[in-house]
């Protein structure tokens, strides 16, 4: 699709999604509640619904990813069928709460195919949930859209499944150039053991030869280990010169904050999977100074004017704080921009879902994580030039220019 066109049908969007703003006073209610099948209000939408599943992590660990992101849906299907939904049928959305579980979140996916008949399926927030989500969709012919990281989810490609977060590839290739401008040579890395950070486990170590970084110390923790004390006494001990942090809160943390009480001095870098206001509250003033990758929507005020994705960052940052009182993340962002691609998928199909799948590898979009070109070979769609590094400063995150 060309950028133009996309231009075309977002203007409207933008304009009834200020309407409905200003009608509303600030409080956005929800679309449809967890579990849930209601649709939102339709607007200039009607006819024959077109029915989407949700699957996000709403309790559970993984829920400061999954609560925005489901506030981001329920936000942008208002303004969809305000515009006229899908040539001229209102979307709707029914939620369903994974509970961080990958169990529950085949449960859920099938829940949807079977009672509810969804055309596609967004979701899951996590890595793990969303690879058992995967496997389903793929056998079931199911478009699915992931908001989780994890580079195996879309790789190898598989027919209908896409994912909108930069990748652990991307945020290994973003952190090493960071480190090779510092003359950095030698690291630790202290990642979750579950998917996600297995994951970056994986790319940190393939990359690493190719910026002349050598790993002088690899340690894991689990997703709900109390205490990461014994693995950064080990990583002390070594001549390593940053430390790479790779996991979602609170373990995050929870290493920043014990590396401070062990008197460790050396960078601690942190992925994309920590990078929200959560990260902020829980290591109150022990995080000052730690680095991050992450996306752009993470500092919406302090992406440069001229950046293609300024716009779009601007738009959705200003109707999100005005809806929910507060700024959205990079997870709300993921959230977001799948429901928009899905929803430009399903223009460009007819509505059809059962063409979605083909017709999301043509897709462009510029979007509030990127700027996305799919094709059939890449069914993520974005490179590392689109992530940024910040640094935690007066306890908030600024660019590192």
């Amino acid at each position: 699709m060309k950028k133009g066109t996309f231009r075309k049908w977002l203007y409207p969007v933008a304009i009834a999604s200020l309407v409905l703003l200003s009608a509303c006073g600030g409080g956005a209610k929800p679309a449809a509640e967890a579990g849930g099948g209601q649709p939102a209000a339709t607007g200039g939408a009607s006819g024959e619904p077109i029915k989407v599943g949700a699957i996000f992590s709403l309790t559970g660990p993984n829920s400061p990813l999954g609560v925005p992101e489901k506030q981001a849906v329920e936000l942008l299907v208002k303004e969809i069928n305000g515009a006229g939904g899908v040539n001229g049928r209102p979307v709707e959305v029914v939620f369903e709460d994974d509970k961080s579980d990958n169990t529950e979140a085949v449960k859920a996916i099938k829940k949807l195919v079977s009672k509810e008949k969804v055309v596609a399926v967004l979701g899951s927030s996590g890595s793990g949930p969303s690879l058992g989500m995967a496997e389903f969709a793929a056998t079931e012919k199911l478009p699915l859209i992931s908001m989780a990281a994890a580079d195996q989810i879309t790789n190898p490609v598989r027919a209908g499944i896409f994912k909108t977060p930069h990748t652990d590839v991307h945020g290994t290739k973003r952190i090493f150039k960071y480190l090779k401008e510092k003359g950095i040579t030698k690291i630790a890395t202290l990642n979750d053991s579950n998917p996600y950070g297995s994951g970056w486990t994986t790319q940190l170590q393939k990359y690493a030869p190719e910026y002349g970084i050598t790993i002088v110390a690899e340690e894991k923790y689990g997703t709900k280990d109390p205490s990461m004390s014994s693995q950064l006494t080990k990583i002390k001990g070594t001549d390593a010169q940053a430390l790479i942090v790779a996991g979602t809160n609170p373990g995050p943390a929870t290493i920043v904050k014990e590396a401070k009480q062990l008197n460790m001095t050396i960078p601690i870098i942190s992925s994309h999977g920590s990078a929200n206001s959560k990260f902020l509250e829980l290591v109150g003033d022990a995080g000052e100074g730690v680095l991050m990758v992450a996306g752009k929507l993470l500092v919406p005020d302090q992406v440069d004017a001229n950046d293609p994705q300024a716009a779009v960052i601007k738009k959705f940052a200003e109707g999100y704080q005005a809806a929910y009182s507060s700024q959205p993340d990079g997870f709300a962002g993921y959230g977001y921009d799948g429901l928009n691609l899905l929803v430009e998928g399903l223009k460009q199909a007819g509505g059809d879902g059962s063409k979605l799948g083909e017709v999301l590898e043509k897709v462009k979009y510029v979007g509030v994580t990127g700027e996305f070109t799919f094709s059939n070979d890449d069914h993520n769609g974005l490179t590392e030039d689109s992530m940024i590094m910040v640094e935690v400063k007066g306890g908030k995150f600024q660019i590192v220019k």
